[in-house]
C-alpha cells in the first residue's frame, strides 16, 4: 500500500473511532453533494495516487474542466472571499456524477474530513452554516494526515505542491515537471502561483504545526 492509500485507510480509521467514542452519527449521505462544490485543495503526491484510478471519461473531464479552473484560480487567486464566491457559484467537482462521488474510495482527505452531524440543509452554499455546523475534529484528524503526506512528498521531491483539485490533477495529465524551478515557472506563466488562494510551491515539510514553509 503507496503512503497516500495508507493515509486515506487511516484517517477512515480515526474518524470512525472519534464518531464512536462521541456517540456522533454523521449526517452526510449519498445524494448529498453540496460539498462537492466547495474549492478543494491536494498535494502532488494525494493527486499522484489518484489519477490511476480514474475512468477515460473522467480523465476528459478534467482535460476539459481543469484549464477552466486554473483561469478562474488565476483571476481570484488574491481575493480573500474566493473560496465562498467558488462555492456559491456551483461549480460542480469533475467527479460528482449523479449526485454521487464518482472517485468516492479514492476521494482526497480534504473530502473526507469534512463531515457535519447537523442537517444537511444547512451544508448549501445559500444557507451560510452556523458556527460548527462541520465537525472540527475530523478536519483536524484530515489535516495531520496532509502534514505527513507533505512530508513524504519533501522527501520524494525536495519540495510540496498544493493546488486545486481540478487545476492540479490537469497539470498532472499533462505531465507537471519534476524540477521546482520548472514548476514554479509553469504555474508562475499560469498566473496561479501564489496568492492567498493560488498553488502553493513550497519547502520540505517537517510536521512542526502550521502550514509548509516557504
Amino acid at each position: 500500500m503507496n503512503p497516500v492509500e495508507a493515509a486515506w485507510e487511516a484517517l477512515e480509521a480515526d474518524l470512525a473511532d472519534y464518531l464512536r467514542q462521541k456517540g456522533l452519527a454523521p449526517s452526510c449521505r449519498a445524494g448529498c453533494f453540496a460539498c462537492c462544490h466547495g474549492l478543494v485543495t491536494l498535494s502532488r503526491l494525494e493527486g499522484e495516487a489518484l489519477l490511476p484510478h480514474l475512468t477515460e471519461a473522467q480523465r476528459a473531464r478534467l482535460l476539459e474542466e481543469g484549464p477552466k479552473r486554473l483561469a478562474l484560480l488565476g483571476e481570484g487567486k488574491d481575493d480573500p472571499h474566493f473560496p465562498s464566491r467558488f462555492f456559491r457559484e456551483r461549480r460542480p467537482c469533475p467527479f460528482l456524477e449523479g449526485g454521487l462521488c464518482g472517485v468516492y474510495p479514492f476521494r482526497p482527505l480534504a473530502c473526507r474530513g469534512l463531515l457535519t452531524a447537523g442537517d444537511p440543509a444547512l451544508c448549501q452554499p445559500e444557507a451560510q452554516a452556523p458556527r460548527g455546523h462541520f465537525l472540527k475534529a475530523p478536519w483536524g484528524m484530515a489535516h495531520r494526515r496532509m502534514e505527513a503526506l507533505w512530508e513524504e512528498e519533501g522527501r520524494r521531491y525536495g519540495f510540496v505542491v498544493i493546488g486545486e483539485l481540478a487545476g492540479l490533477l490537469y497539470l498532472l495529465l499533462e505531465g507537471l515537471p519534476r524540477g521546482r524551478a520548472e514548476v514554479e515557472r509553469l504555474l508562475e506563466g499560469l498566473g496561479v502561483l501564489g496568492g492567498r488562494w493560488g498553488f502553493q510551491v513550497v519547502s520540505p515539510w517537517r510536521g512542526q504545526g502550521g502550514n509548509p514553509g516557504g
